[in-house]
């Protein structure tokens, strides 16, 4: 099994596996996300939590795992992984350009430890923010965003927060952003 991707799959959970109810949560978290279910044992051994007999595992885990931390499966990680030390390089990873999206359209984006966003989209890459907790950001404040970048930190330009006059702002510095269409 590859440590990195396991690594990743610890960073983006927010959760070390070490108890039999971690590896619980684990699977339920990744069933949420949408990827192909995992069985319980399987991650219990990925984790080395039960003894393996297994010398390979199965593409389609860790394809499962790979999309479950944001790409869109293990051979992307891989390349991404790869590039990972170079200072340039193109976005392999899950990605939005804003300026395609709908105007009305709303992206629902979260970021460490517990922020939570929903903006809709203005047109050309603007947005206004229709709720928020835990942020600095609020309700009516609108900005320019033109690519969101899945773990990677969210850059805004010509933030209009509370009437005062344009600035930039960034979230999740650290860890990067989580982000979705949200569907009416």
């Amino acid at each position: 099994m590859d440590a990195k991707l396991i690594q990743e799959v610890e960073r983006v959970s927010g959760r070390h596996m070490e108890t039999a109810q971690d590896f619980v949560w684990l699977k339920e978290q990744i069933c949420c996300k949408g990827c192909s279910s995992v069985s319980l044992n399987t991650l219990k051994r990925l984790w080395g939590y039960l003894p393996s007999s297994y010398a390979t595992t199965r593409r389609s885990t860790l394809d499962s795992l790979a999309q479950y931390v944001g790409y869109r499966d293990y051979s992307i990680f891989c390349n991404h992984r790869d590039y990972a030390g170079k200072t340039s390089n193109n976005v392999l990873s899950r990605h939005l350009n804003t300026k395609l999206l709908a105007r009305g359209l709303k992206l629902h984006i979260t970021w460490l430890p517990d922020r939570d966003l929903v903006a809709e989209h203005l047109g050309a890459g603007r947005f206004v923010v229709r709720s928020v907790e835990n942020s600095k950001l609020s309700v009516g404040d609108t900005f320019a965003c033109q690519l969101i970048i899945e773990n990677e930190p969210l850059y805004l330009g010509n933030l209009v927060h509370n009437g005062q006059a344009p600035v930039a702002y960034v979230a999740g510095k650290q860890e990067g952003v989580r982000f979705e269409v949200m569907e009416d």
